[in-house]
């Protein structure tokens, strides 16, 4: 990965170099390009076609549920990946395939953006090759060339915005600057964190002598401006139900109801470092620090941009943890440039052979994990025998279960098809009710006529958090059409809430359902049949989060 400058800077020296990639030419790399995405998009299509173990996530088949009734905007998120999901189940069908294709192609679209911006800021192709490999070796990354969440489209979004304001900063592309908003505008639609780019845009130009300047101008302002106008339709639909989903960041980001004891900042740091690696997390540590302090590199004012961007967002979110629990994905963008600031310090600190020579067998434990980590990603089961032998050889006792990755998708399929049957013998017009939104999302998927749900948490005397279920008319509990009626219950895992109790004439718990994987149960359902409804009414307990 040497940068051989394409741009007005004289190309870098390198004494006695670790490794020669003379042979390695822009037209090859970009071949090599299409055949990395090419082989990856084949591969997780094949993975999602034949015997895949994981089953829609609760958030997948949460905004799949929002697909079926497209809205300007929902509770928790922007209407965007609902649109998103709708389009691609009116080609593919509602199946988890349809769900999930468009992974697989904003996975391809982002890998090539790296490959872009890589090429734009250093003039190389062999960098921005070796920045798109790099990313490959990630789990996080990985995991979101699959799961069709909120951050697909997201993080896609975020690059485009970021290749974009590259080129209007270097190359006085004015035209990128009202493109570059309407990314972040799109982004904003997905998941809302997406407007904070333009912070870290902002530190950078107030940093910058020569972007100073610009700030007078009207690029990056029509940007801020095309970005702030599509945000209509979730202030419209926020408007028209109390501001729900401001209530919910609020609550989520800690801005409300934030303490010390709800943060969990020792956890989100280990998750990063594990969702990253050791390695290419020190690496980045380190080519922040180099793009800082070094005057005298030839791209100081591009490292500045990429750091800008991304140690911006990453440190928000990081403060964020000491006042509330912060999920791993949340600062997946901020590495969309941090990795490609490590390939940069890859290629040009540790190119030299005595200085690349300490790190090497520690960079390559890298490489070789994270080729080792995907089919692991894929199906954490393959790991049980291993457990199994651990436990007969060294006497270590581990539950398999525990170490399930893909634990939480497993099963719900199984449930599904256990609940159509006891629904079958219910009579006239039964309906599945559950403990939480999840539950009641992936019922709704997998059960057979994919019929509609209902969520009981925030109609319990200790209230659980509104979803998106509480916003619809058609799926409340106090509506005289579900009075008398029979339904089939899906519980969390403990004893039947007394809530859930009174509200029938008559309840039977039903044998239990065990999700088996290589003969280990991963987890197991608890479900009731529950008869004669007598309807349910929300307290003045219902959190508003």
């Amino acid at each position: 990965m040497t940068v051989a400058s394409a741009t007005p800077h004289p190309p870098l020296q390198h004494p006695a170099p670790a490794w020669n990639l003379h042979w390695l030419t822009p037209a090859r790399c970009r071949i090599l390009l299409v055949l990395v995405l090419l082989l990856d998009s084949l591969g997780h299509v094949h993975y999602l076609n034949h015997n895949c173990p994981a089953d829609l996530s609760g958030d997948e088949a949460q905004y799949w549920d929002w697909s079926r009734n497209l809205d300007w905007s929902y509770y928790s998120k922007g209407p965007l990946v609902a649109y998103i999901i709708r389009a691609s189940c009116a080609v593919f069908g509602d199946t988890m395939q349809g769900v999930r294709y468009p992974a697989v192609a904003f996975g391809a679209a982002t890998s090539i953006l790296v490959y872009l911006l890589t090429r734009r800021l250093f003039g190389s192709d062999r960098l921005a090759l070796g920045a798109v490999l790099l990313n490959h070796i990630v789990p996080m990354f990985v995991a979101g060339s699959i799961l069709m969440t909120i951050d697909p489209p997201m993080f896609f979004c975020w690059a485009l915005a970021t290749y974009l304001a590259a080129g209007a900063l270097f190359e006085e592309k004015w035209w990128d600057w009202p493109l570059a908003g309407a990314a972040i505008g799109f982004g904003f639609l997905a998941k809302y964190a997406a407007m904070l780019w333009f912070v870290g845009l902002l530190i950078f130009m107030l940093a910058d002598r020569p972007s100073r300047a610009r700030l007078r101008s009207p690029g990056v302002w029509i940007a801020f401006l095309i970005s702030l106008a599509m945000t209509t339709p979730v202030i419209v639909w926020n408007h028209q139900h109390g501001w729900a989903s401001l209530r919910h960041v609020a609550h989520q980001t800690g801005a409300t109801g934030g303490a010390l004891k709800r943060g969990n900042f020792f956890e989100f740091f280990g998750s990063q470092v594990g969702v990253i690696g050791p390695v290419l997390a020190v690496m980045m540590v380190l080519a922040t620090i180099r793009a800082i302090r070094d005057r005298d590199d030839p791209f100081r004012r591009k490292l500045l941009f990429l750091v800008s961007i991304g140690v911006t967002f990453w440190l928000m979110v990081m403060s964020i943890s000491f006042f509330t629990k912060v999920q791993v994905n949340w600062p997946a963008p901020a590495y969309f440039t941090l990795m490609i600031l490590a390939a940069y310090f890859i290629a040009t600190r540790l190119h030299a052979r005595e200085t690349w020579k300490p790190w090497r067998m520690w960079f390559w434990g890298t490489v070789v994990l994270g080729v080792v980590t995907i089919p692991i990603a894929h199906d954490s089961a393959r790991l049980f025998p291993l457990i199994r032998f651990v436990d007969a050889t060294f006497h270590k006792k581990i539950n398999p279960a525990n170490v399930d990755l893909i634990g939480r998708l497993r099963g719900w399929s199984l449930l599904g098809d256990h609940v159509s049957r006891e629904l079958e013998s219910l009579g006239d017009s039964p309906f599945v009710l559950c403990d939480d939104y999840m539950q009641t999302a992936e019922t709704a998927f997998y059960v057979k006529g994919r019929p509609k749900t209902y969520y009981a948490g925030s109609y319990y005397a200790d209230a659980k958090r509104f979803t998106q279920y509480d916003m619809w008319p058609d799926r409340r509990l106090d509506q005289p059409s579900l009075i008398g009626r029979n339904a089939v219950y899906v519980g969390k895992g403990g004893p039947m809430p007394p809530d859930i109790a009174k509200a029938f004439a008559r309840i039977e718990q039903l044998p239990e359902l065990p999700v088996i994987v290589r003969g280990v149960t991963v987890k197991t359902f608890k479900t009731w049949r529950c008869c004669g409804f007598k309807g349910m009414s929300r307290g003045g307990g219902a959190g508003d989060y």
